[in-house]
């Protein structure tokens, strides 16, 4: 198989597993109004599977840093995004795993303040409110006893 196609099955994959992954919350009931909150996410994610529709009719080239395909790929559309990882939340919560971290990313993507954008701090408290430190997480290691 070529990279192209490889590419584009890979694509429909995801959009498909994304699109299967609605949270139960979300589902069809009796009453069709969605909250605020689930609208969010719809709009969120209708905008994930779009994006990796229209990628492809245009694949991209292999990128070794995910960083730079997604910059890329938001100048296509006159966009930006500041791209934070794991490694962020854990220069200011070392003590969380890498899952911890994820999920206080996703919290933080979920629930932040459009006026105020995302930072440190934003880590910090969202990182504070799932996982709050306890005493020997809050001792730095060379003045642990």
């Amino acid at each position: 198989m070529t990279y192209c196609h490889d590419f584009t099955q890979l694509q429909l994959r995801q959009a498909l597993r994304l699109l299967r992954d609605t949270p139960e919350e979300l589902r069809a009931e009796d009453d069709p109004a969605f909250t605020t909150e689930q609208v969010n996410f719809l709009e969120k994610r209708l905008y994930e599977v779009r994006s990796l529709l229209e990628g492809l009719t245009d694949p991209s080239p292999v990128y070794a840093d995910s960083t730079l395909f997604v910059h890329d790929l938001l100048a296509r559309h006159r966009q930006i995004a500041a791209i934070w990882s794991v490694e962020d939340v854990k220069n200011v919560r070392p003590h969380l795993t890498d899952e911890q971290a994820w999920e206080v990313l996703e919290q933080v993507g979920d629930k932040h303040d459009a006026e105020w954008g995302i930072s440190w701090t934003t880590l910090e408290t969202v990182a504070d409110d799932l996982f709050p430190m306890t005493r020997t997480d809050s001792v730095p290691p060379w003045e642990e006893e």
